[in-house]
């Protein structure tokens, strides 16, 4: 793939055509983002990945995966050896730095122990806090008044774009809080037309997100004998068109 670009005027030497063709991709370009896509699309493949996911499973069950973000990349899997094959490869095709175990990213941290892995979002809830102003705000425990019921028109007009940066806030939250899936999936419904009403649901939300900023998922090491569902539904329970709600949530550990 090429990136074209206008002949600049400073070419000295060069014949006066409409284009010319970049020999590296540079930041700031539209084009350079596909171009680096492309790049490391196609030297994974060769690697032994496969795209889009770039994961690879080997023939014992265990797999690798390459996760990319710009530049910035994680390699995750169960052998350490494979790992650092893996890094070998991306150092012959790239410069690349190696910043040793994964410890923050997209604003979640992550803490190694001997036997547990944590992740932990307590410093993203304390900006996400600070912009929202809701830093001094009174914690509470539970994310929903009991039997919490919300309907389109209850209320005074909010502003949307800033009910919209609040509930994308906590959704993001949810990567690391599951207890927040459903609060988040009840406000997340009215963010074209939100509410007075509406607004304080979120802040009572935030108001528990507050109290619980310092627990951290936990991933032990050792692999769990068996995964709990637990399940519940809420038949018309939906007050804006009485469909039924089902509340699934998969047991975690917590600290």
């Amino acid at each position: 793939m090429g990136i074209y670009g206008p002949t600049p005027w400073f070419s000295i030497g060069i014949e006066q055509v409409g284009s010319v063709r970049l020999k590296k991709s540079l930041y700031g370009l539209k084009q350079a983002p596909r171009a680096w896509n492309s790049k490391i699309t196609h030297g994974c493949v060769r690697w032994g990945f496969w795209p889009p996911s770039l994961t690879v499973h080997c023939s014992s069950g265990m797999f690798w995966k390459v996760q990319c973000n710009v530049d910035d990349m994680v390699i995750t899997g169960p052998d350490l050896v494979a790992i650092n094959k893996v890094k070998s490869h991306i150092l012959e095709a790239f410069e690349m730095k190696d910043l040793g175990n994964l410890h923050y990213i997209f604003g979640i941290e992550v803490i190694h122990t001997s036997d547990d892995i944590l992740l932990s979002q307590r410093h993203y809830v304390l900006n996400m806090l600070y912009n929202i102003g809701m830093t001094d705000s009174r914690p509470i425990s539970t994310p929903l008044d009991k039997n919490q019921k919300l309907r389109p028109d209850s209320g005074e007009v909010y502003n949307e774009t800033r009910f919209r940066q609040i509930v994308r806030s906590l959704i993001y939250l949810t990567i690391t809080r599951s207890d927040l899936s459903y609060p988040v999936r009840l406000i997340s419904h009215f963010m074209q037309r939100p509410t007075v009403k509406h607004l304080q649901c979120a802040q009572r939300i935030l108001r528990y997100v507050s109290d619980i900023k310092d627990r951290r998922l936990l991933y032990r090491y050792e692999l769990a004998e068996q995964l709990v569902d637990y399940t519940d539904a809420d038949w018309a329970g939906d007050a804006s068109d009485r469909v039924h709600v089902l509340y699934r949530k998969c047991a975690c550990c917590m600290e």
